[in-house]
């Protein structure tokens, strides 16, 4: 009985790693990255080619918001290794983010702790353009994100807006259809 059990374990074993490898050959990737590379592919390329932000356009009344995109368009683009990050200077690709549309309200949901439940919408545009030629490369689309946040102050529901609308916009850049 034990002799049987085992030899089913070894075919069971056997059989997810052929289909691990036949998985492999494909063409499935994991997270995003190519094989024989640690970049991701993305329209900017392999990620060997540089980027810096020309400018972003923000329609709310927080001085704030255009540093903090600039900040977390950053981060996100270097954890991604979509491309080598400039600040000044020439660069291969330049980003240009745009903010069509935003709300935030808010209202006291609990007065003994000052809770706020905030709900914010968030539209982002990312238009990336050649440094050379200055064509457009690449365009997003609108991309709109609405949510409900339950927190102590206004600003971190419209950071928690901004971080996700700007990664999913991130994310539409490293489609491939």
């Amino acid at each position: 009985m034990r002799k049987a059990r085992k030899t089913w374990k070894g075919l069971f074993a056997a059989a997810a790693c052929c289909l691990s490898l036949l998985a492999g050959g494909c063409g499935y990737a994991l997270d995003g990255y190519s094989s024989g590379s640690s970049r991701a592919v993305s329209v900017l390329g392999d990620g060997s080619q540089t980027l810096k932000i020309e400018k972003v356009e923000q329609v709310t009344m927080y001085p704030w918001v255009q540093y903090y995109l600039r900040g977390i368009t950053r981060d996100e683009v270097n954890l991604r290794r979509l491309a080598r990050w400039v600040d000044s200077g020439n660069a291969d690709y330049l980003l240009t983010i745009t903010m069509p549309g935003f709300r935030v309200r808010s209202a006291v949901s609990n007065r003994v702790d000052n809770t706020l439940l905030s709900d914010t919408l968030v539209q982002l545009e990312l238009v990336v353009r050649s440094g050379k030629s200055g064509t457009v490369v690449w365009r997003s689309g609108v991309i709109s994100y609405y949510d409900k946040f339950e927190t102590v102050d206004e600003a971190s529901a419209v950071r928690d807006g901004l971080k996700e609308a700007l990664r999913r916009a991130l994310d539409r850049m490293q489609q491939k259809f």
